[in-house]
């Protein structure tokens, strides 16, 4: 997370998934609202901004990276999962392959980012279109991996307002919980280094 100014923080939301399951579509509807069938596969690393406002009427302006699915560019997409504070996991539901290759994206994500608490989705793209992979096979990935799961249609604009909401809030609420533990370590530090050189309890009211 990157602080702009006193009133705008910014946070990093990195998009993952194979070719063709529609992450460019996904967030060029999110940011431009637009929809274009002939849109060129990612090469490298792509990314734009997004101001958005919580419920809490708190502005934050995300940071939204769009990933190559080639294999070829992996070693260039691993450097962006470092800082991420959101994780969006995209397959096509009518490509049974792009979501079982989602597992391969995961491994990808945990080699490169030890970071438990930030928000990731797993996102079928393409709701407008008949429907190749079980309900079963995604409950049961759900249930492995405890992820939120929505689906969405970048060309009918279903969904996906909702989706970057959500991952918007919990990413801000998350920033809020770490912020508050990293306090609490420096007030325990600071009592504990008080006993020391009083060898007397130190309370500290907040």
């Amino acid at each position: 997370m990157k602080k702009k100014d006193e009133n705008e923080d910014m946070f990093k939301l990195i998009t993952v998934g194979d070719s063709n399951v529609g992450k460019t579509s996904i967030i060029r509807r999110y940011i431009y609202n637009v929809f274009d069938k002939n849109s060129m596969s990612t090469i490298g690393i792509s990314f734009c901004f997004k101001e958005i406002c919580l419920e809490n009427k708190k502005k934050i302006k995300l940071k939204v990276l769009d990933t190559a699915g080639q294999e070829k560019y992996n070693s260039l997409t691993k450097s962006y999962f470092k800082n991420a504070d959101g994780v969006l996991f995209v397959f096509d539901l009518n490509r049974l392959e792009s979501f079982e290759n989602i597992e391969n994206w995961i491994n990808l994500y945990e080699q490169n980012n030890n970071r438990n608490d930030i928000p990731k989705y797993l996102i079928g793209n393409k709701s407008d279109l008949e429907k190749n992979v079980e309900k079963k096979k995604i409950d049961e990935f759900i249930k492995k991996y405890n992820y939120n799961y929505e689906e969405c249609s970048a060309l009918d604009n279903i969904n996906i307002d909702n989706i970057f909401q959500k991952m918007g809030e919990q990413i801000y609420n998350n920033y809020l919980l770490r912020e508050k533990d990293q306090k609490n370590i420096k007030v325990s530090e600071f009592v504990e280094e008080k006993e020391k050189k009083t060898n007397k309890c130190v309370c500290v009211f907040d």
